[in-house]
């Protein structure tokens, strides 16, 4: 096929990306025309610092999910232009969902599906894992679908990695040195599937959600190091899934799951395939859009990326720190 002519369709490409902080605020910043990001709209969203946010899928429009030290997770709409105001913040409060024992700690929109609704997972210091679920179009009726105790859910030897709950959801040791994590697998086929961890067990569980959640898979490591976060690659035609865990200890982790190639079969099998050696506590991993590259960062501020070879095996491919560079010295000064 010969390409004779190029339309430029004048849509505009927005990318918007949120920020948030222990000040109670989201920050929004669009990416402009000549590439800068510039600031756009900022908001008091919580009454304690915020932890975490997540955007929606863009088929449900703007939706930005945040969460917490208050114990509760909002959901925030963007306004129409013709809606908002020049004083008020163009996001609007959809819903407030409540019932924490503790400060909720992650929060992530599962994939559009249709057949189950809008969800949104959050764990909480407590170790209950809570999906909300909304089937108004207006997002003013939230109800909550399943509120799943991580900790208990049967599958694995945790070996007494808990400590005994507080009133607060966690020991004050657990509060210290735990992690509450979850991410949705990305893939609507296999249903409402997710992986979370919580306290301090270095172990993720793989939980099927309906009809009554229970584990397809436990990802324990030898070490004991608790865990820091989880990401789920989106998997892309592969017949198996990849998901990456960052401990406290700086390890990096890539896990392969496969589910059962029967119906006849429950559990997933899973197989650690990649570990990074220990550093600085990883504060986040992340894929990129086809589940081929892993990003993290670490609490020294270095960000580092990851790729397969042909041979499958993977490698450091480089990285970055985002500390400014050191000024250099001025010529022809006295």
């Amino acid at each position: 096929m010969i390409q004779t002519s190029l339309l430029a369709t004048g849509h505009a490409d927005l990318v918007t990306f949120a920020t948030c902080s222990a000040d109670q605020k989201v920050k929004l910043f669009r990416k402009s025309a000549d590439g800068t990001w510039d600031a756009e709209t900022e908001w008091k969203a919580h009454d304690a610092p915020i932890l975490h946010l997540s955007f929606a899928h863009p088929i449900h429009g703007s939706l930005l999910a945040t969460c917490s030290h208050d114990r509760t997770v909002r959901i925030w709409e963007e306004l129409p232009l013709s809606n908002a105001s020049a004083t008020a913040p163009r996001w609007a409060e959809r819903g407030i969902l409540s019932g924490a024992k503790g400060s909720v700690r992650a929060v992530e929109f599962a994939p559009p599906n249709p057949s189950v609704g809008m969800r949104v997972g959050s764990i909480a210091t407590d170790g209950h894992l809570r999906i909300h679920t909304s089937l108004d179009p207006e997002l003013s009726d939230w109800s909550l679908q399943h509120d799943v105790h991580v900790p208990s859910l049967s599958g694995g030897d945790e070996g007494g990695a808990f400590p005994p709950v507080t009133v607060d959801g966690a020991g004050a040791n657990e509060l210290s040195t735990g992690g509450w994590g979850l991410s949705w697998c990305k893939e609507r086929w296999w249903g409402s599937v997710l992986a979370a961890f919580a306290g301090t067990s270095p172990a993720v569980k793989v939980i099927q959600l309906d009809p009554q959640p229970r584990t397809l898979a436990v990802l324990k490591p030898q070490s004991t190091s608790p865990l820091t976060s989880v990401a789920w690659a989106p998997s892309c035609g592969r017949s198996y899934h990849l998901l990456a865990t960052g401990a406290r200890d700086g390890t990096v982790r890539i896990w392969q799951l496969a589910p059962p190639e029967d119906e006849s079969g429950k559990q997933w099998s899973s197989e650690m395939i990649a570990e990074f050696p220990k550093g600085a506590r990883v504060s986040m991993v992340a894929w990129n859009a086809t589940g081929t590259t892993l990003t993290t960062s670490d609490d020294e501020g270095v960000i580092r990326i990851y790729k397969p070879t042909y041979a499958k095996n993977w490698k450091l491919l480089g990285k970055m720190t985002a500390e400014d560079p050191m000024s250099q010295p001025q010529t022809g000064e006295a």
